[in-house]
């Protein structure tokens, strides 16, 4: 790439969301190691269903967000612009594109690829990160848009509003703290889920015994509540929580997690979020919990676990972003159905 193209481009990243985490000396390692891609109008960028070899971040130009649904058949998603990521939630979970990308007029784009994101983790784990933050501040507008395109529909649909008794109950119910009850068997059946397989032996042992605070909730448990704005995450090791969007007194289920996955409230990620998803139990469960303190704690003294930690973060709200999805196409059936 010649100077004064690399010069141009590393102006455009700059505008971007990826350079405001960036700086100018990382945003040119970016560009000398993945490629630039230039997608004709109407060229279709990637495909629903399919996997793709990394994230794309838009330079230039125009793309439209489409997806076939039932009842709906093919719908407009959103139009993303200069600046914007491509196929992100799929870079993360490394699944399928739940939807399909195509080039509104000429568009030009950076593929990050996964071989160079995992390059990162070894020789620059805080520009991972910096990615990482970029990526999912991102994530967080886009839960906020479809959260906020839920809340519309629930508010107009026919599900059963939530009894007074109920909601009273439910806030009464608190989990208990426990001494430390986590043992070398409960690290290892952890260390063996897919979750926590980029932490060493010794990570877990420290993150487990030292940073987290086991607790028992029983069924009907709200652990995040509603308009809750402190970060926290939890850990499940027995039994299941259950997360929701709770609006106009009406609740609407989204997923089920069980043993061995990490969870987190939204303001993890950004604690100036105006939304929440609420976790309850649906069974008596046994959790660890990271606290505020403890989450801020690492971040400022033990960086290599924190970028782990933030990376299942990252991944616990991807989850959810797929889970909203399939709760709009739902409700959007119903409302078709009426």
């Amino acid at each position: 790439m010649r100077g004064r193209e690399m010069t141009a481009q590393i102006d455009d990243l700059k505008k971007t969301i990826l350079g405001h985490y960036l700086d100018v000396h990382e945003l040119e390692m970016l560009l000398m190691h993945c490629r630039t891609i230039t997608f004709l109008p109407n060229q279709v960028i990637y495909q629903q269903g399919k996997r793709i070899d990394g994230v794309y971040v838009i330079l230039a130009g125009e793309v439209q967000l489409i997806a076939r649904t039932m009842g709906e058949g093919i719908v407009n998603i959103e139009d993303l612009n200069s600046g914007d990521f491509l196929g992100e939630l799929a870079f993360i979970e490394k699944g399928p594109c739940s939807t399909s990308a195509r080039a509104i007029g000429r568009v030009t784009c950076l593929l990050i690829t996964h071989t160079y994101f995992e390059l990162l983790t070894a020789y620059f784990p805080e520009t991972k990160y910096k990615i990482l933050r970029a990526i999912g501040t991102q994530v967080c507008g886009r839960l906020k848009q479809m959260h906020d395109k839920v809340t519309t529909l629930i508010a107009h649909s026919d599900m059963v509003t939530l009894s007074f008794f109920g909601r009273v109950l439910s806030s009464l119910t608190q989990p208990t703290h426990l001494p430390a009850v986590i043992n070398g068997e409960d690290i290892q059946e952890l260390g063996k889920s897919p979750l926590f397989q980029a932490f060493t032996k010794e990570e877990m042992q420290e993150l487990l015994l030292e940073y987290t605070q086991p607790l028992e909730a029983p069924k009907n448990c709200i652990l995040i509540h509603e308009n809750e704005k402190n970060p926290s995450c939890y850990i499940i090791i027995h039994g299941a929580v259950q997360s929701s969007i709770m609006y106009a007194n009406k609740i609407a289920k989204l997923s089920v997690i069980g043993p061995g996955a990490l969870f987190a409230s939204v303001a993890c990620l950004d604690h100036k979020s105006t939304f929440t998803i609420t976790f309850i139990t649906c069974e008596s469960a046994l959790l660890l919990k990271i606290s505020q303190e403890n989450l801020e704690f690492l971040r400022k003294n033990k960086p290599e676990l924190w970028y782990k930690i933030f990376n299942l973060i990252c991944g616990s709200l991807v989850a959810l972003g797929r889970s909203i999805n399939k709760l709009d196409v739902r409700l959007h059936i119903e409302a078709y159905n009426r």
